[in-house]
């Protein structure tokens, strides 16, 4: 490596620096050693053995001719020596998007799926995803490509419970699930071509088709009943609210599009992804699927039901293609590159007993290059890249700390037993009874016979709000959870584990 190429970097990250110090030949050399060089962890936690060996010469070998230069290992010292800053990855430049921006050739493009924005329809499309729909609605439900045995997989009828939310595998196992039922439209007669599209949440209007037949509800034909015995009749209709009540939910109340800009604005997967493994922290992505679910109403909002709705799947499907877009922006489609924007364990991905998305014969690293499942999307038209990367809330390494003038403070929720809180239900934040915010929160009305949920039972919300808000005021935390008909009510904090509030100021790194 030629000193006056590689120029030393007084305060290097390891997005931005120290993950491009190593190849795919590093990883597979230094693996079998007990060394993991693919993830933020894995390079702090050996950072002090492989500088040495960087140093001396003996890591990569002379042989390969990637011998580090005195100043690449100069930048990895100061890395160490500045508190291995984890910092963020910059995002492709802010580019307006009319077409899928998979770094495909167009030759492979043709031969993928190429999902497209539902309003992007024409007329002999929308015609063939109706006949495909009202096809696999009217197969015998113990057909395993009707709609009721794919819709069932979600939760009821059961007996298997494949609830994964609120975790790493959560996007993996729905992009899955998504090609199940893509699969099973393609197998109804004049309809092998078809593809899923999505319903772009961020759009100020539901698409009105949405509301037409057969995507305006679904009789479920059996009686479906939970771990707790509350049964739904044979007959039951799927409900939801209308367009402009789910519209106003959206941008109003959930203020979903907000959210989703703020993810795509971090380049660690734990951070876009929502779940925080350790402080049991809801955000992100899956902070912006759970307020969709309850913004829709009033089947969406049941876990054990809601896939029955059809407007399910044109809501998940949008959520993969945020998934990928994320992907693309930040050069994370291939395992090898998803797995240097881990901040934690990779273990979810590769260890033989975590990486299983059963029923599915995917594995969660798997899942990770969409095109090599053969599907890519058709990005909204206009629809701009993230440009900025997003402050990082509360504490940090205390030698890279940089406290700013900031209007704004986070006022986490902290320490809810949501396994107390039978359905899916808003975390309220008040200030002198005024509603400062809110967010919702998804989960079946058996949390407590669900191991995923049982496992991960205690939950954290960050509220980010301008200190004009809340300064001088009295705030408080209101829980409401939402019963089978679609009604809010108020859940006592004493019977979900007394949860505390705390004020942080923002940093960044």
């Amino acid at each position: 490596m030629n000193d006056s190429t590689d120029k030393i970097v007084s305060n290097p990250t390891y997005m931005a620096d120290i993950r491009h110090f190593f190849t795919e030949g590093d990883f597979q050399c230094m693996t079998p050693q007990g060394i993991n060089l693919e993830t933020y962890s894995g390079v702090k936690l050996n950072a002090l053995r492989l500088y040495f060996r960087v140093e001396d010469g003996s890591m990569p070998p002379p042989s390969t001719g990637r011998t580090w230069s005195k100043n690449r290992v100069k930048t990895f010292y100061n890395w160490m020596k500045n508190g291995y800053r984890r910092g963020n990855a910059d995002p492709k430049p802010a580019q307006t998007s009319t077409t899928n921006s998979s770094a495909v050739g167009d030759a492979v493009e043709s031969t993928l799926r190429v999902r497209k924005n539902i309003t992007e329809l024409n007329d002999n499309e929308i015609v063939l995803l109706k006949k495909a729909f009202s096809g696999i609605m009217a197969k015998s439900v113990v057909d395993p490509q009707s709609y009721f045995a794919i819709a069932g997989i979600h939760w009821l009828p059961g007996p298997n419970y494949y609830c994964r939310h609120h975790e790493n595998a959560y996007n993996p196992w729905h992009r899955s699930y998504l090609i199940q039922f893509e699969n099973a439209l393609r197998s109804i007669e004049g309809c092998e071509n078809i593809t899923l599209p999505y319903w772009d949440i961020k759009d100020k209007t539901l698409p009105s088709v949405l509301y037409e037949e057969p995507f305006k509800s679904y009789t479920i034909p059996q009686k479906l009943c939970s771990i707790s015995r509350q049964c739904y009749p044979a007959g039951y209709v799927t409900q939801r609210y209308d367009a402009a009540t789910i519209a106003k939910n959206i941008h109003e109340q959930y203020k979903i599009p907000e959210i989703i800009d703020e993810a795509l604005g971090y380049s660690f997967w734990e951070k876009f992804n929502g779940w925080n493994g350790i402080e049991r922290t809801q955000g992100g992505i899956i902070l912006a699927h759970d307020s969709g679910h309850n913004a829709s109403g009033i089947t969406m909002q049941q876990q054990n039901i809601a896939a029955f709705d059809p407007i399910f799947w044109f809501f998940h499907c949008n959520w993969d293609r945020v998934w990928w877009k994320w992907q693309q922006e930040y050069n994370a489609t291939t395992l090898v590159q998803f797995k240097t924007h881990l901040a934690d364990s990779d273990d979810w991905l590769v260890d033989p007993v975590l990486n299983p998305i059963p029923p599915f014969s995917e594995t969660t690293a798997s899942t990770i290059n969409l095109t090599s499942l053969g599907i890519s999307y058709q990005h909204p038209a206009n629809e701009l890249v993230a440009t900025a990367v997003i402050p990082q809330v509360g504490s940090m390494t205390a030698s890279a700390i940089n406290v700013e003038a900031n209007p704004k403070v986070s006022v986490r929720a902290k320490g809810i037993d949501r396994s107390q809180i039978p359905g899916s239900f808003d975390a309220v934040l008040k200030a002198d009874n005024e509603v400062i915010s809110t967010k919702g929160f998804f989960q079946s009305e058996d949390p407590k016979g669900c191991s995923n949920c049982k496992s991960k039972s205690i939950v954290n919300f960050d509220f980010v709000v301008d200190q004009s808000k809340i300064c001088g005021k009295k705030i408080h935390l209101d829980i409401r959870y939402i019963s089978r008909t679609g009604k809010m009510h108020s859940f006592p904090l004493s019977s979900c584990g007394d949860p505390t509030l705390n004020a942080r100021i923002l940093l960044s790194d």
